[in-house]
């Protein structure tokens, strides 16, 4: 994806190994929005090893899945503190941002693959802190993430939402369908020990 900007206010790029303490606390940030605040059990670790972030994955290309943020410029109390907090102490200059510039949300997804269709993006996670809400960002992000999906071929872009999101209203606008509305599909999930208990049952 190429760099996005909406007249110099907020940017889409690709998530950086540096961005990823930040990705780690929306994680978070979101599951409590969710009301699953105990969700969340990955580490920076994790997300270094499976987004190709390290040099192993690079090399052998094991990512499973691909980032972005959305970054905006820093409010003038923010960027005092980050100046201040700077001053304290030391900053690898390659992999630390423009104290101009802080992140407001993240989305994380990945390809799939339909028998019908062909090649999917799967968006697992898409993510922007509240007091940046109702700007137009969201559309910013989402168009973003759409031409990233048409961009690598893919004919379709799916996503799950609560059912009592009020984003479900954005997108419905964005132009998306319920499915389980619409064609009676319901989203099932094996999780870690039923998948465990399957498994061993068939040694």
């Amino acid at each position: 994806m190429a760099t996005h900007k909406d007249n110099g206010a907020v940017i889409v790029r690709k998530t950086q190994k540096g961005d990823l303490p930040e990705v780690i606390a929306m994680i978070q940030e979101l599951a409590e929005f969710e009301k699953m605040p105990d969700g969340p059990q990955l580490t920076v670790d994790d997300l270094i090893r499976d987004g190709g972030f390290d040099e192993q994955s690079m090399a052998d290309g094991t990512a499973v899945f691909h980032s972005f943020v959305l970054e905006a410029p820093a409010d003038p109390e923010c960027l005092a503190n980050q100046e201040r907090l700077t001053s304290m102490r030391t900053v690898d200059p390659t992999n630390a941002r423009p104290l101009t510039r802080k992140l407001i949300g993240y989305a994380i997804c990945y390809y799939s693959y339909s028998t019908w269709q062909g090649k999917s993006l799967a968006l697992e996670d898409i993510y922007i802190r509240p007091a940046y809400r109702g700007n137009g960002y969201g559309e910013v992000f989402f168009r973003a993430l759409a031409k990233h999906a048409q961009e690598n071929r893919c004919s379709r872009l799916d996503f799950h939402v609560l059912s009592w999101n009020p984003a479900t209203t954005f997108y419905r606008r964005m132009g998306a369908v319920d499915l389980t509305e619409a064609e009676s599909w319901h989203f099932y999930r094996l999780q870690k020990d039923a998948i465990g208990k399957l498994a061993r049952n068939n040694s």
